[in-house]
């Protein structure tokens, strides 16, 4: 089964060639975290899970609706070799945010209800040298359920 992380990390991955071969999952950067380590890459991007949120309901007869906000997150990390505040990747960092933001606001997948918008975005803290940035999307979609 193909999941919603699957499918805009592909979306990443098919507009966005800076990131081509560069986009890992929250398994990995799990790893990464857990190791203290930085990413092997000088960029490289996480496509993250961050949950749904419920956004009403309602029933009728024999019918019940919900919509729901499916939330997925994308974590960018430049490395700016020699440079201890990364000033340097800060210009990388707005041209790989515009080119992610392109790439999946606007954008539904599937047979989905709505499509999905920019919630936040939002500079981490990071590593010496590492610039880590958090885009979050959300897509509105319903659960139908015949009861």
């Amino acid at each position: 089964m193909t999941t919603l992380v699957d499918l805009v990390a592909k979306r990443i991955a098919a507009r966005v060639p800076t990131l081509a071969g560069a986009i890992e999952y929250i398994a990995e950067l799990a790893a990464l975290v857990e190791a203290g380590a930085l990413p092997q890459r000088d960029l490289a991007a996480f496509v993250v899970p961050l949950g749904f949120d419920d956004r009403g309901g309602s029933s009728a007869a024999n019918a019940y609706t919900q919509t729901l906000a499916d939330m997925v997150g994308v974590v960018i990390c430049i490395k700016a070799r020699g440079d201890v505040k990364a000033k340097s990747a800060v210009p990388k960092v707005d041209e790989i945010v515009n080119e992610i933001v392109d790439a999946v606001a606007g954008w539904t997948p599937n047979q989905s209800v709505g499509v999905f918008r920019v919630l936040r975005g939002r500079l981490i803290p990071g590593a010496s040298g590492l610039i880590v940035y958090q885009l979050d999307f959300e897509l509105l979609d319903q659960l139908r359920i015949v009861t």
